[in-house]
């Protein structure tokens, strides 16, 4: 079964859920930015095209950017909503170590 995203509550779960277990000195920065990047493109995404942004999607985009932060490349083979967000939150974590 495939969830909306409909809440910012539904969103925290995820995050927390992907970082438990993971050693990280403080995720909080990221992972606020991360919740932050997420709600407004859900919301934009929402206005724009009507489409609604699905849990399986944010959990697909996570895995994206995570083969990004190992590899330094984008994988193939996915869709354009879970990639356009993925780029998103590289663009923002880019900005956020400067």
């Amino acid at each position: 079964m495939n969830y909306n995203i409909n809440n910012n509550d539904d969103i925290i779960k995820l995050f927390q859920s992907q970082v438990q277990g993971q050693n990280h000195d403080d995720p909080r920065e990221v992972v606020s930015i991360l919740l932050t990047e997420t709600v407004r493109f859900r919301d934009k995404l929402k206005k724009e095209t009507g489409e609604i942004l699905t849990v399986a999607d944010t959990r697909v985009a996570l895995n994206i950017l995570k083969h990004y932060l190992d590899t330094g490349s984008l994988p193939k083979d996915i869709r354009p909503r879970q990639k356009s967000l993925a780029n998103v939150w590289i663009d923002r974590l880019s900005l956020f170590e400067k």
